[in-house]
């Protein structure tokens, strides 16, 4: 028999607490199976089927269930508000679902999270999670085997309070006194509720109206309404005439919102698509691989969610516009790390000295220090504090791989560990400490001094896999989670014994921020080769956004090249690049065979599916090329002639391109990086960019100026050879 508790008592006890104090609660329900749904079918009688969204991995749950959501698509209610939600872990706990939809719950709101008990039971992230349910006021938890549901602080009463009901003083609900707290609109311009979301308003309307190249930085937890800041200063500026304002994010899904409280502020704008335009101003959003290639003007460019954005496209962005406000949530709800804040500000330092920081810490949507809003950022560890670096020397360096176990008994070391993890990577999510404290395939190395935590790795264990699924992954009837090298190497490089080997993918790798640059992230990195070799791995590889910091680290480290992806990252706006390096002699066999086919195929490929990597990318991939022809004496008089001027640029372009590979392969340093007469010839001739793509990129006035500018450069680089 189950026992159905009547939750009318606690609601209304709870509802009366929490409201009063601009708070919200957290109920989580753990039990087997059929209970969870029997105590949510007595939650929807008890609402009187009024429950503001109900959200599960499993559509079967969702069926019968008005306002039903799949935590998949949890990014769709974003932005909006909810009072009431439940959240059901049945199978499985997406905890990014949970993380994000917690901050839609205003004050006054319940929170019902239903968990599976044996999901609690193999699970030493929700056996964490689950532990520090009672160190928290208002997060209460309720298993199958109690007999009733736990105290709290008010006196009961047989009537419910909902969304719609008064309460013991005569207050409605959706007031502003509970769901927007006590906030006089009447002291702030621009309908703000805040007077920080004033000052942001105010800032962002001043990046237009003030000195160019001061970049503004908007950061902020969820709920401060920093949306809304953007949203009404959007509305300000469009008011004004002819301005053009563009908007970009890693994904077009984030400005969704963004656009829905742009329209609400103000009446009379028009929306078509991905623009808003309001008398003779528009705003557009525009993708950022399109943006980064196009680069039309504005007035204003808003790189929202931009800690989702690699440091490369953000400098790319700076060196490009002159007025831009970049805002992002600082903790994980949107995949964005901390590091966001610490790395880009550095970097805005020193190109834009003038750039400001503001971030928003007072809540719109419920009280300063509420009590929800801490448990989420303490079981998540969304507030993890790296400690500061006590390294001085190579001495003493100790490297060991460390077991979730000891993880769960050591708060210290998990946090310095997770802390590491948020500050070094741009896209850590809260799902990333329910892996590194769940998965079994994944071993955690840390680099120490003592007790000082220097760096960290996670590798992934994968291949090693039934012939039978991999021929299933051939054909594309199958993908196995978890196994993306071998995955890659059959389905893109063809190699049909791809599974039949043994592989550690490094999916993370931080050395403290202020130690690094030092060596010692490879050092790191040397040790985690010599352990997969002692494991009997035969290849050790990664996969990343590929930047040209990032692959002269993995090149310096004995890594190769196996493949670089076709399409672009849609969060960075990069191709992603797979490197590995053979531990064992079958593997190093099979790396040659790879790492010829590569380059084999990679000429094509310049001029095609990878035509807008960056030049200094596109030269260090042809540094790697196995077999460089020698130039002989007709190429030579070739390319001298179109230096001079005798010959046309289509009479010399086989020749020039034949010259050019043999300096990438021979005299590197002979080709001056940084000149944009080296840019314009490996767009034209390794490339094959058009003269019109050419000029557009590099601002010229036209055809003319790039040959003239090519023909430069040209003598330049012959005359530095025969000085040599």
């Amino acid at each position: 028999m189950v026992n159905l508790i009547n939750y009318d008592n606690f609601f209304y006890s709870v509802k009366t607490q929490i409201c009063k104090q601009r708070q919200r609660a957290l109920l989580l329900l753990s039990g087997d199976k059929f209970w969870l749904k029997q105590q949510v079918k007595e939650l929807q009688s008890t609402s009187n089927g009024q429950l503001g969204i109900y959200v599960s991995n499993d559509s079967k749950n969702i069926g019968d269930v008005s306002n039903g959501i799949l935590s998949k698509n949890y990014r769709h209610l974003l932005g909006t508000e909810q009072s009431f939600i439940v959240f059901y872990g049945e199978d499985d706990f997406n905890v990014d679902a949970f993380a994000a939809l917690s901050g839609t719950l205003i004050s006054g709101g319940i929170l019902i999270l239903c968990l599976e008990s044996k999901l609690i039971d193999n699970s030493l992230f929700l056996q964490r999670f689950v532990g520090q349910v009672s160190s928290n006021s208002n997060v209460y938890l309720f298993q199958q085997t109690d007999a009733e549901l736990p105290p709290t602080t008010s006196s009961p009463s047989a009537e419910l309070i909902t969304a719609d009901s008064p309460v013991a003083d005569g207050h409605d609900l959706k007031s502003t006194d509970f769901n927007r707290g006590d906030f006089d609109h009447d002291n702030f311009r621009f309908s703000c509720v805040t007077a920080e979301q004033e000052q942001a308003v105010s800032k962002i309307l001043h990046v237009v109206q003030g000195h160019r190249d001061r970049p503004l930085v908007l950061t902020a937890d969820r709920g401060r309404g920093k949306s809304s800041a953007l949203a009404i200063a959007c509305a300000e500026l469009l008011k004004l005439e002819n301005k053009k304002i563009i908007i970009t994010a890693p994904h077009p899904e984030a400005v969704v919102i963004f656009f829905s409280q742009l329209l609400n502020s103000l009446p009379g704008a028009k929306r078509n698509q991905n623009k808003v335009t309001y008398g003779s101003s528009q705003l557009c959003f525009i993708p950022l691989d399109v943006l980064q290639t196009q680069l039309p003007e504005c007035h204003l460019l808003l790189v929202d969610e931009a800690a989702g954005i690699p440091l490369p496209n953000l400098r790319f962005l700076l060196q490009h516009y002159h007025r831009q406000v970049f805002v992002s949530t600082i903790h994980g709800y949107e995949g964005a790390g901390r590091g966001f804040s610490g790395k880009f500000l550095k970097e805005l330092k020193q190109i834009r000295p003038q750039g400001q920081l503001f971030h928003i810490n007072e809540p719109i949507r419920w009280s300063v220090n509420e009590p929800v809003e801490q448990f989420i950022f303490n079981s998540l560890m969304l507030n993890a504090d790296l400690p500061t670096a006590q390294y001085t020397n190579q001495q003493g360096i100790n490297y060991r791989v460390v077991k979730p176990e000891e993880l769960i008994t050591d708060e210290n070391l998990l946090n310095s560990i997770f802390s590491l993890l948020v500050t070094a990577h741009y896209q850590t999510k809260p799902s990333d400490l329910k892996m590194l404290l769940d998965n079994k395939a994944v071993s955690i190395v840390i680099q120490q001094q003592g007790t000082q935590l220097l760096g960290v790795v996670l590798m992934l264990a994968e291949g090693d896999v039934d012939e039978n699924f991999s021929q299933q992954v051939k054909h594309g009837r199958r993908r196995l989670k978890g196994h993306f090298i071998p995955q890659s190497l059959l389905v893109h490089n063809g190699i049909e014994t791809a599974f039949n080997y043994r592989y550690r993918r490094i999916i993370r790798i931080a050395i403290h921020p202020q130690l690094q640059n030092q060596g010692l992230g490879s050092q790191l990195l040397n040790f985690c080769v010599k352990h997969s070799q002692q494991q009997d791995y035969d290849f050790i590889g990664t996969s990343f956004g590929i930047n040209i910091e990032l692959l002269n680290f993995w090149l310096n480290n004995h890594f190769q090249v196996a493949r670089i992806g076709f399409s672009k990252d849609a969060a960075s706006g990069e191709h992603s690049a797979l490197m590995m390096q053979p531990l064992t002699e079958p593997a190093k066999q099979l790396m040659t065979t790879i790492g010829r086919g590569f380059s084999d195929d990679l000429s094509y490929y310049l001029t095609d599916e990878y035509q807008q990597l960056p030049v200094l990318i596109v030269l260090k991939l042809l540094q790697q090329q196995i077999d460089i022809k020698p130039i002989n004496d007709t190429d030579l008089v070739a390319i001298n002639d179109f230096a001079m001027g005798y010959r046309q640029y289509s009479c010399c372009a086989p020749a020039l391109r034949r010259w050019l590979l043999w300096l990438v392969g021979y005299h590197p340093k002979q080709l001056q990086p940084s000149s944009e007469g080296l840019i314009l010839l490996v767009r034209r001739v390794i490339q094959q960019h058009s003269w019109q793509m050419i000029v557009a990129e590099l601002r010229l006035t036209g055809k003319k100026q790039a040959l003239l500018q090519c023909q430069t450069y040209v003598t330049q680089i012959l005359a530095l050879s025969v000085n040599q």
